[in-house]
């Protein structure tokens, strides 16, 4: 503890004596566990850190305090772990470091009113005859204070320097007093061994001082103390940009949200005052210093090389002459980079950094950024607003620059919303700059006749008009790297035509853009006459005999010349400046026409055939710049938002290196509980139609077993992976289902008069107990080896998820993986379809009562077969269970059957589609297979929709997830562009029934009945239109119908009421068979299906149609027709 007190002295001889002594800490070490190297970083977990301090001492022999200084603080920003010693260091500095703030910030006054100045409980308060013992007052407890009855001004500077020192030691270790994972409480000598009088430094983190310690640092940014007021907030920048432990930028970043968010009221409105002005300049040179630390550090270490250098940098403009505390760039060759947080228990050779990026746990950027924005936005018209202003810009523009190590919630959403707060200040303050213009020439016009002065207003006119500038080049730069890959989005409110709302954003930009360009042009060709017009002058000035030229002349003349040259200069540098913003708005447009090409190519091309020369130039070279930056031009191409859609499954389904699916899980990890049911359907048959089931099933089932506490409650509760199980039983085993059950049900059916009940207190009289305890134990038997035969027609996609959920459970239960299977298989598979068969579509009708009660009972046998138990509570079941016993190893042999690993290259999924009718009798058939394996455009409408409402969550998950680090923010930031680029979802109310395998067609028409669609006008009018009706017959003698498409207009008529027309007029045909002719002529995109609709078809028609339509006869089939099927290939 004393060793790291002494680290932020005013003297560097006594900083020297405690740096070398560190080193004794590692001999001891090595005396101790020399032997073991694992040892001695267990007791000594900064072994590597203390043994550089050591070195430092004796490197830095000649070096000024403030070089020493900035070699401490960048050795112990490295410091990984947390011991008693260096937390409790740590603690004592900073209640000291409040004493010191405190006196600082009331200085001159007297000394004793520092105790009513809201000093903390812990702090006591200091009388004028303690002012000198400040000076050293963090460590007096170790060393002699200084003696003086009042404090000299000599005392006042070293309280000002030390507190520097206390402030810059705090910053960089404060690490220490974070609750990160890696806690340090095995490493060293026990905290209650090393306690003082202070706060306990075992005590529960839930309080965090250097959260404390940053606010109030914050607080004295503001600090008006005439002595010592700009130092301290100069100080305060350059520390907290500088050097703060990057382990404690989230903390700073909350801390300064805190702060500006109490800059607007309760409506949003900014309050806007002196004070609050300086605060936020002062907060943009901390976070710009924070932005822009990593690439500072590798130009600085680049420029010092090897050696060591000496001597102080003035960084960020403070106050010269400051020798302790102000910034220093004297910076040793084995300072690490300070944006990484580092390792030192790697071993005693050497230190070795990790690439974590503490950047990534700020989650409280955009909106602080944006408050920022709209405060610099309010402020005044003033001279003064302007640097503000470009200091924004300047902010956002390293922002960007370390995009890849930061974490956006709504990356698009933000990016776009500073683009149109940052171009309200491109050329527009013009009308700020008349009103100033309009100022000056009141006062010029005032002066003229009265003699004023108006030398100054002329003045602030002029610099308002050169600040001005630099404010459209600082601008121009932010929003040129703003736009890179940057597609435009609208306003939600804007719920009209989204391709024309982002033509029409477009259009804004890029003439604001075009008017900079031409205004540009216009100033470089006044510059460029202006310095012609000085040569020439210079030129033509008559030369006379210097003989004869008196001294004056001469030196007027040389005056004038000099004054010649500096205006020429002055015009050259100006040229430059609006070269430069010229180069950065061709930057700007051609990054926001390479991301919105679609859009914006439309409404620029014609730039390049104006009149004006100028602008056809300016727009050739920004169609050459997105040429040569490789822009594509495939988004021009009819089919964008098709291979968008798809680009946005294939992300959905993208596997990682290690079988990770960074969106989907995601996705299934933030979904709200109202979506679980759609986002389960949209999973299964999108992975599936990828190939991709079992990856899916993998990562779903590994996270559900990981959050199991046992295997018993694998599956058993309500989330997304029970869903998803429930779907996959439903859509690929039902037929499965009918042809094991069917069977057995309608034996059953015509032994109607058996009884199966065995349960003595429910047995009729005139039944027989032995006689039903016959019938349940044939009926179970019949029923078990119905199961046991079938495990060769077993669905393979239901193989598949045997065989998943049996692997994650090995590896979480290796005991336990086939009861895991067998519970699930029988309990939520088998079983519910056996005794509720009329709802699996098994049987058309409930079962008796009689039959109910013996599926029943057979079920709660199957049960206790999968569970390998015995029944012992109900005693009327006891009869059963040595049949239970002779059935568990064919039990076992078919779970093991059904769960064996699968050759998934192997399985090639058949494009044809098998009619139920084929094999409802036939148990031998192979297994069929499962019906509209294609990704039905319904499903990838629903993903993105889901994807769309659930972005910022799975932006959180993704920033937040252990795997954040493997992962990136790569796919995050594909999935956000692509949802970008195809906007918001449509907002009309979707009805889910319609793209649910759920809307069988018995359900679509008990809907239509029960609103009574066939009594309404509308559905009357459409019948009597013939677009589809029956009239003769076929040479086979089978009724023929008749679909005639080009009296359907799809605006103008319900495609709801023409499928329930359909369904109607094929039902009295629907077990015969029937032929089909389809009449295309003069079919045009009026008489089109929707995407949707086209997709409700396949869904709503039963299965009995299509098995039973013999012929089908096109009619006219044109081009637009043969495009149309093209282009909807996967659901045709």
């Amino acid at each position: 503890i004393v060793f790291f007190i002494y680290l932020w002295s005013i003297d560097p001889e006594a900083v020297k004596i405690a740096m070398s002594c560190f080193a004794l800490f590692a001999y001891e070490a090595d005396i101790r566990f020399g032997f073991d190297e694992a040892a001695v970083l267990t007791l000594l977990p900064n072994y590597n850190i203390y043994m550089e301090l050591s070195a430092a001492s004796t490197t830095f022999v000649t070096t000024g305090r403030n070089a020493l200084q900035k070699k401490i603080l960048s050795l112990l920003r490295r410091i990984e772990y947390a011991t008693p010693g260096n937390k409790q260091a740590w603690y004592d500095t900073f209640v000291s470091q409040q004493h010191l703030a405190k006196f600082l910030a009331i200085y001159p006054k007297r000394v004793d009113d520092l105790g009513s100045t809201g000093s903390t409980a812990s702090s006591p308060s200091v009388s004028a005859s303690e002012a000198s013992g400040f000076v050293g007052g963090g460590y007096g407890k170790f060393g002699k204070r200084r003696t003086g009855v009042h404090s000299s001004e000599h005392d006042i500077e070293d309280v000002f320097h030390e507190w520097a020192n206390m402030t810059g030691f705090l910053c960089a270790l404060g690490s220490v007093w974070l609750p990160v994972k890696n806690r340090p409480g095995t490493h060293g000598i026990p905290a209650d061994t090393r306690r003082t009088s202070m706060e306990p430094v075992s005590s529960d983190l839930h309080y965090c001082p250097v959260t404390q310690f940053i606010g109030d640092s914050l607080k004295y940014l503001v600090c008006q103390n005439e002595k010592f007021g700009i130092q301290i907030q100069r100080h305060i920048q350059d520390l907290l940009g500088h050097e703060l432990n990057p382990l404690c930028y989230p903390i700073l970043f909350d801390q300064i949200k805190i702060q500006v968010d109490k800059f607007f009221d309760a409506n949003g409105q900014v309050i806007c005052s002196e004070q609050n002005t300086q605060f936020i300049d002062n907060v943009i040179v901390i976070m710009r210093s924070v932005f822009e630390m990593k690439a500072q550090q590798a130009v600085q270490n680049a420029l010092e090389g090897p050696a060591t250098t000496t001597g102080s940098t003035n960084t960020l403009g403070i106050v010269p002459n400051n020798n302790a505390g102000s910034p220093s760039s004297v910076v040793n060759s084995s300072s690490n980079d300070p944006n990484s947080s580092s390792t030192s228990g790697s071993g005693r050779n050497g230190s070795q950094q990790t690439n974590e990026n503490p950047l990534a746990n700020v989650n409280s950027l955009e909106q602080l950024v944006l408050n920022i924005v709209r405060y610099a936005r309010q402020l005044d018209t003033s001279v003064a607003a302007v640097p503000i202003r470009i200091r924004v810009c300047q902010l956002v523009e390293s922002m960007m620059k370390r995009r890849d190590d930061l974490s956006f919630r709504q990356e698009i959403k933000f990016r776009n919303k500073l683009v149109e707060y940052l171009t309200d200040w491109i050329m527009g303050n013009s009308h700020q700059f008349n009103q100033v213009h309009a100022l000056g020439q009141s006062a010029a016009g005032v002066g003229v006749g009265s003699g004023v002065n108006v030398t100054t207003s002329q003045l602030v006119v002029d610099q308002y008009q050169h600040l001005a500038r630099e404010l459209d080049q600082a601008s121009m730069e932010a929003v040129a790297t703003l736009l890179h890959s940057l597609p435009l989005q609208p306003e939600e409110s804007d719920r009209g035509d989204l391709m024309e709302a982002k033509s029409q954003l477009f259009l804004k930009y890029f003439t604001l853009f075009m008017n900079l360009l031409n205004d540009c042009g216009d100033d470089l060709n006044d510059d460029q006459s202006s310095l012609s017009d000085h040569q020439q002058t210079n030129n033509e000035r008559p030369t006379s005999n210097i003989t004869n030229q008196t001294q004056q002349q001469q030196q007027q003349q040389q005056q004038q010349q000099q004054q010649q040259q500096q205006q020429s200069h002055l015009i050259n540098q100006m040229q430059q400046k609006q070269q430069s913003l010229r180069n950065s708005t061709i930057v700007a447009m051609s990054n926001l026409l390479a991301a919105n090409i679609e859009s914006g190519l439309m409404r620029s091309i014609a730039l390049g055939y104006h009149r004006d020369p100028q602008t056809r130039a300016a727009f050739m070279e920004v169609l050459t710049k997105i040429l040569q930056q490789g822009t594509e031009f495939d988004t021009l191409a009819e089919t964008v938002l098709a291979d968008r859609f798809e680009r946005l499954v294939e992300l959905v389904t993208m596997i990682g290196d290690k079988g990770e699916l960074p969106i989907a899980m995601a996705l299934a990890n933030v979904v709200s509980p109202q979506y679980m049911d759609e986002l389960a359907r949209v999973f299964v048959t999108i992975f599936d139609a990828k190939h991709l089931l079992h990856q899916l099933l993998i990562n779903i089932f590994a996270k559900e077993v990981e959050m199991a506490d046992c295997y018993q409650t694998i599956l058993r509760g309500n989330g997304l992976p029970t869903k998803i199980m429930s779907f996959c039983f439903k859509l690929y085993g039902s037929h499965y289902l009918y042809n094991l059950f069917a069977p057995i049900l309608s034996k059953m059916i015509i032994a109607d008069l058996r009884s199966y009940e065995v349960d003595p207190s429910r047995i009729e009289q005139h039944e027989q107990l032995d006689e039903n305890r016959k019938n349940l134990r044939l009926l179970a038997h019949d029923v078990f080896q119905a199961i046991i035969d079938s495990s060769s027609q077993f669905p393979i996609q239901l193989r598949i998820l045997c065989s998943c959920l049996y692997q994650v459970v090995q590896q979480r239960f290796p005991q336990h993986p086939l009861q895991a299977v067998s519970t699930v298989i029988f309990l939520r598979f088998l079983n519910p379809a056996l005794v509720l068969p009329h709802e699996f579509g098994i049987v058309d009708a409930e079962p008796l009562p009689r039959i109910k009660r013996g599926l029943t009972l057979v079920s709660k046998i199957l049960q206790n077969i999968a569970n390998n138990l015995i029944f012992t509570k109900e005693f009327h079941m006891r009869c059963f269970n040595d049949y239970l016993r002779s059935t568990f190893d064919a039990a076992t042999n078919f779970v093991l059957s059904i769960s064996e690993p699968i050759n998934l290259t192997s399985i090639i999924p058949s494009d044809e589609h098998q009619p139920i009718e084929n094999n409802l009798l036939d148990s031998t058939a192979p297994s069929p297979t499962y019906p509209m394996s294609y990704i039905s455009d319904a499903n990838v409408l629903a993903l993105h929709r889901l994807l769309w409402y659930h972005q910022e969550k799975i932006g959180d998950y993704l920033s937040s997830g252990r795997d954040h680090k493997a992962i990136g923010r790569r796919p995050f930031d594909k999935m956000a562009t692509l949802l970008a680029y195809l906007g918001p979802p449509d907002h009309r109310p979707l009805d889910s029934q319609w793209i649910s395998y759920d809307m069988t067609a018995t359900k679509f028409e008990e809907l239509m009945a029960k609103t009574q669609m066939h009594e309404r006008e509308e559905f009357k009018s459409l019948k009597a239109l013939n677009i589809f009706y029956q009239a003769g017959f076929s040479k086979q003698n089978n009724p023929v119908f008749y679909y005639i498409a080009r009296r359907f207009k799809v605006n103008e008529m319900n495609c709801d009421l023409l499928i329930y027309h359909v369904l109607l007029t094929l039902k009295p045909f629907q077990a015969k068979p029937f032929e089909l002719i389809v009449d295309f002529t003069h079919t045009c995109t009026d008489n089109r299906f929707k995407t949707d609709y086209l997709s409700k078809w396949f869904i709503c028609m039963p299965d009995c149609f299509y098995y039973n339509l013999q012929a089908c006869y096109i009619y006219n089939c044109n081009s637009w027709v043969r495009e149309y099927t093209k282009y909807h290939d996967r659901i045709l």
